[in-house]
């Protein structure tokens, strides 16, 4: 299951301060009204922050976790600055701006397939839009240091990274899989941020083992 997050596709924002923690309470309280037990839950990006905001508020509730592309570190202010210098872009100047301004940090532009992979973000971008992706920056730059917590994880753990990845380098994802009790690190040659997309057939590999 591919559950969408608030201001994504077809899901509405809702009424209270978009939080990576939201995103969390939402994706479980959905998981359990679909009577889906001990699942097994993925991440890549905000994904990742997502899942590691599970982990956090609901322990021992997956049975398993995969982080791709992500960190457990908070934005520091540099970051918040990009984030709140793309709230701006996208408010003077549309989602597609920012999109196209975002995609080399997302894609390695010399990997064969990234003309098609530039279109299927792009599209991914549209569902959010003008009206979901501030807010989701806006989420972003708030979430908490996860760190410290990374020792409660219990649940079987992969921690996959790109090799090329600029905005959660392999570095962010050692560190993280250092943290995390028996955790297992995947590092992807010639990949960049977008792995599952990249490499889709690894990665797919990798949670198969899980």
């Amino acid at each position: 299951m591919i559950p969408e997050l608030r201001g994504h596709g077809e899901s509405t924002l809702g009424w209270r301060q978009p939080s990576v923690d939201l995103w969390a309470d939402d994706i479980v309280r959905l998981l359990r009204q679909k009577r889906i037990e001990s699942p097994a839950i993925a991440g890549l990006s905000m994904g990742g922050y997502t899942a590691l905001a599970i982990a956090a508020a609901h322990p021992g509730f997956a049975r398993a976790f995969a982080l791709l592309s992500t960190a457990a570190t908070p934005d520091d202010e540099a970051a918040k600055q990009r984030r709140a210098a793309g709230i701006a872009m996208i408010r003077t100047d549309g989602w597609m701006a920012y999109a196209e301004a975002l995609m080399p940090s997302l894609l390695n532009d010399n990997r064969p397939q990234f003309a098609i992979h530039r279109q299927h973000l792009l599209a991914m971008f549209e569902r959010a839009g003008d009206s979901g992706l501030p807010s989701a920056l806006m989420a972003l730059a708030a979430r908490p240091d996860r760190r410290a917590m990374l020792l409660t994880i219990r649940a079987p753990t992969i921690v996959v990274v790109g090799a090329v990845d600029a905005l959660t380098p392999p570095d962010k994802a050692r560190a993280m899989a250092t943290g995390i009790p028996g955790s297992r690190l995947h590092v992807l040659d010639d990949v960049a941020h977008m792995s599952a997309l990249e490499a889709p057939q690894k990665v797919a590999g990798f949670l198969g083992g899980l």
